[in-house]
C-alpha cells in the first residue's frame, strides 16, 4: 500500500507544470508558507517573526496569488542590449541597457540588485525597468558589480564600480539617446543600501528609490553585523567600525544638493529592519533633504516583487517618483 502511494504521489510531481514543484508559497505580505497535511497552512521560519504580533496581521495564512508587477504588453516592445562596462583579470562587469521611447536624449536609472553583496545579477529588476523605460519614457540601466566572494572584493570597489559604470553610460550618451546629467538610483536590500550610498557621493544625483535598505550599519540588525560568512566580513574589512560608518548613507547625506528619496519599507520585515528607512529618512530631512516615507505594516522583505500585493503600486510609486525628479 506505501508502494503504490508513493507512485502516485511521484507521478503527480511527474506532472506538475516546470517550475511548479519548487514554487514558493505566500501570502499576501510576501512571507512564505508551507502546506500542511490538511490543506491548511503555516508560516515559514514562524520564530523569525517574533517582533510583531502575528494574531492582528490578516490573511496570515491565506495563499496569495503571485502576479506579474506589470502586464508584459506595457514593456515587451523595449529594445534591451548588454555592454561590458569594466574588466578585471578574472572577471567582467556587464550592464544592461533597456532604451527609452523618446524622442529626445531621456534620464536614466541606475537599478542596483540585492543579495546581500554575495549574489544577484543584472537580470533583477528587469520588469520594472523596462516598464518604465516604455511607459514613462525613462533609460533603465542595470548592473553588475564586484561581490564579496570574487578575488579582491571590497565594499569600495562596488562602489567604484557603480561610479564606473554611471561614467560609462555618460561617455556613450549620445549613441544611447540618454541626457548624461539626468540620472537616480534604485535598489532592493543590498542594492538599495548600494543605491542609496552612490547617490549621496555622485555628484549629479537626481533621485533615489529604496526598497528595504539598510542604511546605518551601527544600528542595522542584518546580515552585515551578524554574518558567519567570512567572505561578507571582510567584504567591509573585518566588521571595523570606521568602515562601517563610512559606508552608511546616513553619514554620507552632502551638505548641498541633496538627491530626492523615496524609501519604502515592511514592518514585517525579518532581514532588515523596517527602522532602517526611519533612521535614514530622519538623517535626510535633519540636513533638509526631501523624502517621501513610506511603512507597510506586516509586509516581508521581498514586498516589491510578485509574491506580494503591493508589487504593483510600488512600481507605480516608483515610476511617478522618477518621472518627476528627472525630468
Amino acid at each position: 500500500m506505501k508502494k503504490v502511494a508513493l507512485l502516485i504521489a511521484l507521478a503527480m510531481v511527474m506532472v506538475l507544470p516546470a517550475g511548479a514543484q519548487n514554487k514558493k508559497i505566500s501570502n499576501r505580505y510576501s512571507m512564505e508558507l508551507l502546506p500542511n497535511e490538511d490543506g491548511t497552512y503555516r508560516l515559514r521560519n514562524h520564530d523569525r517573526y517574533k517582533f510583531i504580533n502575528l494574531d492582528e496581521v490578516p490573511d496570515l495564512l491565506t495563499v496569495y496569488e503571485h502576479r506579474p508587477i506589470a502586464s508584459s504588453k506595457h514593456y515587451k516592445s523595449c529594445v534591451s542590449e548588454e555592454y561590458v562596462y569594466k574588466t578585471y583579470p578574472e572577471y567582467e562587469l556587464k550592464l544592461i541597457v533597456d532604451r527609452a521611447v523618446s524622442d529626445t536624449p531621456a534620464p536614466f536609472v541606475v537599478w542596483i540588485h540585492g543579495g546581500g553583496w554575495t549574489k544577484g545579477n543584472n537580470n533583477a529588476f528587469r520588469v520594472s525597468s523596462q516598464f518604465m523605460a516604455v511607459q514613462k519614457g525613462i533609460a533603465g540601466v542595470r548592473i553588475a558589480y564586484t561581490l564579496s566572494h570574487q578575488p579582491g572584493a571590497k565594499i569600495e570597489l562596488s562602489m567604484e564600480d557603480i561610479a564606473d559604470a554611471v561614467k560609462w553610460v555618460q561617455k556613450h550618451a549620445k549613441e544611447l539617446n540618454i541626457d548624461p546629467k539626468s540620472f537616480g538610483f534604485c535598489g532592493q536590500s543590498a542594492g538599495a543600501h548600494l543605491s542609496a550610498a552612490s547617490a549621496m557621493t555622485i555628484k549629479g544625483t537626481k533621485a533615489m528609490v529604496g526598497y528595504a535598505g539598510p542604511y546605518n550599519f551601527l544600528t542595522s540588525n542584518d546580515g552585515v553585523v551578524n554574518t558567519n560568512d567570512r567572505k561578507r566580513t571582510r567584504y567591509f574589512h573585518n566588521l571595523d567600525k570606521d568602515v562601517l560608518e563610512a559606508y552608511s548613507p546616513v553619514y554620507m547625506i552632502p551638505k548641498k544638493k541633496i538627491p530626492a528619496v523615496m524609501l519604502f519599507h515592511g514592518t514585517g520585515d525579518c532581514l532588515v529592519d523596517y527602522t532602517q528607512s526611519v533612521e535614514f529618512a530622519e538623517a535626510l530631512r535633519a540636513k533638509g533633504g526631501e523624502v517621501d516615507l513610506r511603512i507597510y505594516p506586516y509586509y516581508d522583505h521581498n514586498m516589491h516583487g510578485q509574491r506580494s500585493d503591493v508589487g504593483h503600486e510600488l512600481l507605480m510609486l516608483t515610476a511617478d517618483f522618477f518621472a518627476e525628479k528627472l525630468k
